[in-house]
């Protein structure tokens, strides 16, 4: 068996012995946190391998009269289960210290079964070799975060805040379903192909682009990520926020790739997103006073840098200008992996920080650096990453972004603008 199955199963049975072991607490944590930690591990592993060791793994289950299940890891797909399985090991053992209420206990185990579900599903969806894998992934996803959303669903705001987290979810999922429709009427295959006319691609990647926008948090689709992350405890808003809204970058990466678009149109489209997300972002950022609204709209201009970055990278192709294509799709994808590491150190230390402290309340979390030091400390070095200052992870992203966007100034006057632009917004 590869490892990368080996890895699911063993994160899929964490949820399962959880559950079983429900009526004794710790029993039930150890068992969901080493055995969705083992397989988060192991897939770390078979992921770091297979991204520094191209090739591609392929797996396919049959039924229905030759309909299946076929899924395959190639570069791509491996540099997303990276993000994934890194951040998953890491709030997976956060949560055996946060989860501390013997009273919750079997809403606890039940909060390490969809955690396991959402885990699975995730790598799922970025290794899916067909739309019908991949819808089938995606709907446990976006399931399994439902019920990891509401876990505190006492409270008429999660409560809301899981509901409209559901429709956004269904609606963008309506998106992609009729994009894959459209794919399928025309080639009357399920598996991924370009082979369409040119207004048919047109038709598809906006389609497309809208229901994985809905997923990654992209203006105006956002509107569920600031009541959604809060609501959530804070290593699955970790989790949803650091890896699994950027599903929905794989998504808009791998149709890109598979329509084969060469049109400039592409990535203005993305681009002009980009930014509009990343400036609103900030902007409804600097108004809130929730520690967790903060980092969620934090999200939404962070998406917004990876769409500039990717959009450049599109451009650079459809103008057949290398350098200004590798520094576009290059500091897109790092700044997916950078986000990944800093946004969920800085929403695992506000979930610290809020459990000893009783509030959200930013106007009354002075003195975080004398009560908490290293929490303190982990915290401010996740918010000078996310403010992109050197010599942190979230600078060098961003600075490819920076050396891509200046690489579109040579190009034509709607390059030009869109470059200039990106390049003031970031």
């Amino acid at each position: 068996m590869d490892l990368f199955f080996l890895s699911i199963l063993f994160i899929a049975s964490g949820g399962i012995f959880a559950l079983l072991l429900w009526r004794r607490f710790t029993a039930m944590k150890a068992a969901g946190v080493l055995a969705i930690g083992a397989g988060c591990f192991l897939g770390l592993i078979d992921a770091l391998s297979k991204l520094f060791n191209p090739g591609q793994v392929s797996f396919s289950i049959t039924y229905l009269n030759g309909l299946s299940l076929s899924f395959k890891i190639d570069g791509l797909s491996a540099f997303f289960l990276v993000a994934i399985f890194a951040v998953s090991l890491l709030a997976a053992i956060y949560s055996f210290h946060y989860m501390d209420k013997p009273e919750k206990a079997l809403r606890t185990a039940v909060n390490y079964l969809f955690f396991s579900l959402l885990i699975v599903s995730m790598a799922l969806v970025v290794t899916a070799e067909n739309m019908i894998a991949f819808m089938f992934s995606w709907e446990i996803m976006s399931l399994a975060s439902f019920f990891l959303v509401i876990y505190d669903y006492q409270s008429p705001e999660n409560r809301k805040a899981g509901y409209l987290y559901f429709v956004f979810s269904h609606v963008g999922a309506m998106f992609i379903f009729a994009a894959f429709g459209i794919m399928y009427g025309y080639t009357g295959s399920f598996g991924f192909t370009g082979a369409l006319p040119e207004t048919a691609k047109i038709l598809v990647f906006i389609l497309a682009f809208i229901g994985f926008g809905s997923k990654a948090g992209v203006f105006p689709f956002h509107v569920w990520l600031p009541h959604a992350h809060p609501a959530a405890p804070s290593h699955i808003s970790a989790v949803m926020s650091g890896v699994m809204i950027k599903t929905g970058i794989y998504g808009i990466v791998r149709i890109y790739w598979v329509l084969d678009l060469h049109t400039p149109l592409f990535g203005e489209i993305v681009m002009i997103a980009g930014m509009v997300s990343g400036i609103l972002g900030v902007v409804y950022a600097l108004g809130q006073h929730d520690l967790k609204r903060l980092l969620a709209y934090h999200s939404v201009e962070n998406i917004g840098i990876i769409l500039i970055g990717i959009g450049i990278g599109m451009i650079g192709v459809s103008f057949n200008n290398p350098i200004m294509a590798v520094l576009g799709f290059a500091g897109g994808l790092l700044h997916v992996l950078n986000h990944a590491i800093f946004k969920s150190l800085l929403f695992m230390g506000a979930g610290a920080v809020i459990q000893k402290t009783g509030t959200r309340s930013i106007d009354a979390l002075g003195g975080l650096l004398k009560n908490m030091k290293i929490t303190g400390v982990t915290f401010l070095i996740g918010s000078l990453a996310i403010s992109g200052l050197p010599p942190f992870n979230g600078f060098v992203s961003e600075f490819l972004v920076y050396l891509g966007g200046f690489q579109g100034l040579a190009l034509d006057k709607t390059a030009f603008v869109l470059s200039l632009l990106a390049i003031v917004s970031l």
